[in-house]
């Protein structure tokens, strides 16, 4: 589960800087006639690299949500609290 939710960010909050790239820059590497390839690697990965980190620091407190709420959706123990500790503090 925190691999969807963490994965999912990632993926909406890169594409959201790789669109928001400078289209002036990008129109003047096409007029000199480079390859996709070479926009992508030289131009577009370049001036998103703070997104990228800034997503993982994000994903960090994601992932930690997602390990939580998975833990609640699929454990019948709940927190794995062995039943005979669980039992004498009631």
């Amino acid at each position: 589960m925190a691999v969807a939710i963490s994965l999912i960010v990632t993926i909406l909050e890169n594409l959201n800087g790789f669109l928001k790239t400078d289209k002036e820059v990008i129109k003047m590497a096409k007029t000199f006639k480079a390859k996709k390839w070479q926009i992508l690697t030289k131009i577009i990965i370049p001036a998103n690299l703070s997104t990228f980190i800034n997503s993982l620091k994000v994903n960090i407190g994601l992932s930690l949500v997602g390990v939580i709420s998975g833990e609640f959706l699929v454990s019948k123990a709940g927190l794995r609290i062995p039943n005979c500790i669980w039992r004498s503090s009631i």
